[in-house]
């Protein structure tokens, strides 16, 4: 039997070395597609948000990473 027990995002601006990290829906990853194939899956374990951006004051981003997923997970519903 195949199952992920948890799932971890993190946001860079473009693959390879010269990316960097950003929040949530503004880097190159479809996060969209994605948070929408959890919900599809009915997937109930842990979604990890890492936030490497900012690391001397990480919390701005941070909240609009989690206000990013916690919307569009709301208009799905």
């Amino acid at each position: 039997m195949k199952c992920v027990s948890d799932a971890n995002i993190a946001k860079v601006t473009c693959a390879g070395k010269t990316g960097s990290t950003c929040e949530i829906g503004r880097g190159i990853i479809d996060i969209p597609k994605f948070l929408k194939e959890v919900v599809r899956l009915k997937y109930s374990g842990v979604l990890a948000l890492e936030f490497e951006k900012d690391a001397d004051d990480p919390l701005p981003g941070m909240a609009k990473s989690i206000g990013y997923v916690k919307g569009f997970l709301a208009g799905l519903v």
